[in-house]
């Protein structure tokens, strides 16, 4: 458990926003999901199969729990009334550090969302008090989504073998930035 949360809403810019899950986007969830399919299921586990509303609503309700209790944070990423991807702040590796995870649409694919994510991201993890790390995996295969962390300046430490769930999968790259690098890389000048 951390001792704080990040933010329920980060606004990227005037349009896009990661917003904490919520039960009652389970359908724009979905809709997303589905639509990209394709274009997922190389990388993600769970989107071998479509995603259906029900199964989502009871996903993010599950989500608002462990937001509750802060032990994971999930957001959606909105663009206006539409849900463009998701993301997450996990808490797997301990209480001095975070998981980014990241999925966007097919039709944002490429477009430097999921970079704009993972640095709001970032800055949020490091918000929370006594997280000292935060780590990026990806399927060595996924080009993509190794050059979000590599743009942010997060350190390639290695690769981890696949794993039960995941026998299909090959290598996983490891990307991990410290608290003292993140911010003396990404200070913002103060007015």
């Amino acid at each position: 458990m951390f001792p704080s949360a990040p933010p329920e809403r980060i606004d990227l810019d005037g349009q896009v926003a990661l917003v904490r899950m919520r039960p009652e986007l389970a359908g724009a969830v979905a809709s997303s999901i589905n639509s990209s399919l394709d274009h997922l299921a190389p990388w993600m586990a769970w989107a071998a199969e479509p995603a259906t509303e029900p199964g989502l609503a009871t996903y993010l309700a599950a989500a608002e729990v462990l937001w509750d209790e802060h032990r994971d944070f999930g957001y959606s990423i909105v663009e206006g009334a539409r849900v463009v991807g998701g993301a997450g702040l996990h808490g797997r590796q301990g209480p001095d550090a975070l998981d980014i995870g990241y999925w966007v649409h097919v039709e944002r694919a490429g477009q430097g969302l999921a970079t704009r994510v993972a640095s709001a991201l970032t800055d949020a993890a490091f918000g929370i008090d006594g997280i000292e790390r935060v780590r990026i995996q990806c399927d060595e295969r996924n080009v993509r989504s190794a050059r979000v962390p590599e743009k942010l300046g997060y350190r390639l430490t290695g690769t981890s073998a696949p794993g039960a769930d995941h026998p299909d999968r090959l290598a996983t790259l490891d990307w991990v930035v410290d608290r003292a690098t993140w911010i003396a890389e990404h200070a913002r000048p103060q007015p």
